[in-house]
């Protein structure tokens, strides 16, 4: 009981042919098609993943409150220096009651720039000072890890996050 094999007619043949040529001339359709189809697949996973990551950076340095109002620390510089640390300045407003409280760590800091402590061109050894204004650069107020406000000089509104910490809640 052999099964016997269709015959090979010049029809048969000819639709075997067609089929074979039909196959050939679709495969690089099919092949851009695929390669679309893996494109947007893994561009769609890459789009999530920013946006994930997006969301944690904003969760983890986002706004903050300042928990240490005793101290807060004017940034003269945002290069650090070798040991990572960045010049600064830290200042408070003494109070005859107790411990010093800042509540306006922009106003304190720019005062400073004012005054010339932050810029650089003060002569702490100086016995007298001539009344000049320094520019004042524009301000940034950030909150440390620590809890402690941080007014850093820059014009990028998101320097806090760039240095690590997160943008003092107004």
């Amino acid at each position: 009981m052999h099964k016997q094999e269709p015959e090979m007619t010049p029809a048969r043949t000819d639709a075997i042919r067609e089929l074979l040529a039909s196959q050939i001339r679709d495969e690089p359709e099919l092949r851009r098609r695929r390669a679309r189809r893996r494109w947007l697949v893994w561009g769609g996973i890459g789009i999530f993943a920013i946006g994930g990551l997006g969301t944690a950076g904003s969760i983890l340095f986002g706004d903050a409150p300042v928990t240490d109002k005793s101290i807060v620390y004017c940034l003269s510089s945002i290069i650090p220096q070798a040991d990572g640390s960045y010049p600064s300045s830290a200042a408070t407003i003494a109070d005859p009651d107790g411990p010093g409280r800042v509540d306006d760590a922009l106003a304190l800091c720019g005062d400073m720039w004012r005054h010339g402590v932050l810029s650089g061109e003060l002569d702490p050894t100086a016995t007298t000072y001539a009344p000049t204004q320094f520019p004042v650069p524009e301000l940034q107020a950030c909150v440390m890890r620590d809890g402690a406000a941080a007014v850093v000089p820059s014009e990028n509104a998101a320097i806090c996050q760039t240095l690590g910490m997160s943008t003092l809640e107004r």
